[in-house]
């Protein structure tokens, strides 16, 4: 009974992972403005998600810049990008949930706002992949959004349960495809606007594609999650495969 019971919870650590937030804490390098904004709204654990950001450029983010083989080396990098900065991203969930829905809205303009200042900053570089990190960066602004919504529409422990009924495999899939996404994105930007200075120019282009790559993967979920979130739709999925079963 505890086994059961215990599932849809473990399942929440994967649906309130905000991906753009963690990126967007590089955003203090460029526009203190909006970075005080947003400490003002979350306190100090967007200092404390930067602080993880800036030791990863060091050491992970520096590694996969740098290495020979980053086929073989990335998904490595990126669940040890993940454990570091797993805790101060707990946190910041842990102050996300209970916030109302006037201050998620403002939560989310402020997301998007820095997130187009980003995507300004990137694109005049005039670096020739500058559009597939735009996309991804995109691409997690709009899983956030998605989040957002469905936690305020559903509540955390109804989404929870019913991914867990209807989409647990595709739920695991864009867990993975997001924290990919974010590291992929992380590494490139970081390359592009200057905060590391020594990287291979391959790494920091294969990234940059991979971006893109992985955003359209999270995009695909997105979708495929919100139709079987739907009861309609969800009944007309089963009908169909029970006919599927029975020819």
């Amino acid at each position: 009974m505890l086994k059961e019971v215990s599932k849809p919870i473990v399942l929440k650590e994967y649906i309130r992972k905000y991906t753009a937030l963690p990126s967007l804490a590089l955003t203090r390098s460029f526009d203190p403005t909006l970075a005080e904004r947003l400490r003002n709204m979350l306190g100090d654990t967007t200092e404390k998600i930067a602080k993880a950001l800036e030791e990863s450029l060091s050491s992970e983010t520096a590694q996969a810049l740098n290495t020979k083989n980053i086929e073989k080396d990335f998904p490595t990098l990126a669940e040890k990008f993940w454990l570091r900065i797993s805790l101060p991203l707990l946190e910041l969930n842990q102050k996300i949930t209970p916030l109302p829905s006037d201050k998620l809205k403002e939560l989310m303009e402020l997301e998007k706002e820095a997130a187009r200042e980003t995507a300004k900053l990137i694109r005049n570089t005039g670096y020739r992949y500058a559009e597939d990190l735009v996309y991804g960066l995109s691409a997690m602004i709009d899983y956030d959004a998605w989040l957002l919504e469905k936690h305020s529409q559903l509540g955390l422990e109804k989404l929870a349960d019913t991914l867990w009924h209807r989409g647990l495999q595709e739920t695991l899939q864009i867990s993975i495809y997001t924290r990919y996404l974010l590291f992929a994105w992380i590494s490139a930007t970081s390359a592009l606007l200057k905060l590391l200075e020594e990287y291979r120019e391959e790494n920091r282009d294969a990234l940059a594609k991979w971006s893109r790559t992985y955003a359209e993967e999270v995009e695909a979920y997105i979708d495929t999650l919100d139709t079987l979130l739907d009861d309609e739709a969800y009944i007309v999925i089963e009908k169909m495969s029970e006919l599927g079963k029975q020819a």
